[in-house]
């Protein structure tokens, strides 16, 4: 499914004046309130987010798609999976995604706060730059599991997170923590990619994208690290997110980035 046009996106807008941000003045842009797996609504949050998080109500949910008013393929995502799911949109009070998209409910019929993991996530910069973000995904018959899968201007990527503490290092063929090394510890993250990869062949194969495996190192000491395992990217708080956005010239275009999205979220549980 192709994301709506611009020309219908920029009509819709229209019947909608493009709010300022009640707190800092700023431009606002769509987002998606979460409950669960299901989206609510949209609403609209400050640009500058997460440095300010003012939020206003959207008045009129069913005139608003979130291409020309936010750039953001993540949202373009949301929009369409909900109308692909046909899942209901009552017009949205407020709240602020969570990890990836995804908000508690709200409690209370009122702007909520924004979450914290949505502030701090090293890869919410990605998602900002053009990346769609799934997680917690699996493809059972493979027996492969991914805690994220990233699709983006350089391509598909599949990450698995770790959470030991410690300084990071790397060989061709091992990761260290404090000089310790984790054997086999890539093995199940390059198994995942490989699975993926031939599960959408059908849509990779003519665009001549791949999928790549990266491994995040949640707590390393050293933020900043960025190795390599294989074929599997490893790094740190900040490193990771850099190498998966420098890894190579943009190959997928903003519509193609939510086609992927869209069939990955069909095919895996």
């Amino acid at each position: 499914m192709e994301a709506t046009s611009t020309r219908h996106a920029t009509s819709a807008a229209a019947q909608e004046v493009l709010p300022g941000c009640p707190h800092c003045g700023a431009p606002m842009v769509v987002r998606a309130q979460w409950h669960g797996d299901i989206i609510q609504g949209l609403f609209w949050a400050c640009k500058r987010a997460p440095g300010c998080e003012g939020t206003r109500r959207i008045k009129s949910p069913d005139t608003i798609r979130p291409i020309v008013n936010d750039g953001s393929a993540q949202s373009i995502f949301e929009w369409l999976r909900a109308r692909d799911r046909g899942e209901a949109h009552p017009p949205v009070l407020g709240g602020l995604r969570g990890m990836f998209g995804r908000s508690a409910p709200a409690a209370a019929p009122a702007v909520v706060e924004a979450q914290t993991d949505w502030q701090t996530d090293p890869f919410n910069g990605l998602i900002e730059s053009g990346f769609v973000a799934l997680d917690r995904r699996s493809l059972p018959a493979a027996r492969a599991t991914m805690d994220n899968v990233l699709i983006g201007p350089p391509g598909v990527f599949v990450v698995e997170r770790k959470s030991w503490p410690g300084q990071m290092s790397t060989t061709t063929d091992s990761i260290y923590v404090d000089g310790r090394q984790r054997p086999s510890a890539t093995d199940g993250i390059a198994h995942a990619a490989v699975a993926l990869e031939q599960t959408l062949a059908h849509e990779l194969k003519p665009l001549g994208a791949t999928v790549r495996a990266a491994m995040f190192l949640e707590k390393a000491s050293n933020r900043t690290f960025e190795g390599t395992v294989g074929k599997v990217f490893v790094g740190g708080a900040r490193g990771l997110p850099k190498q998966i956005r420098g890894t190579s010239e943009p190959i997928l275009g903003p519509e193609t980035i939510v086609r992927l999205a869209l069939a990955a979220d069909r095919l895996l549980e």
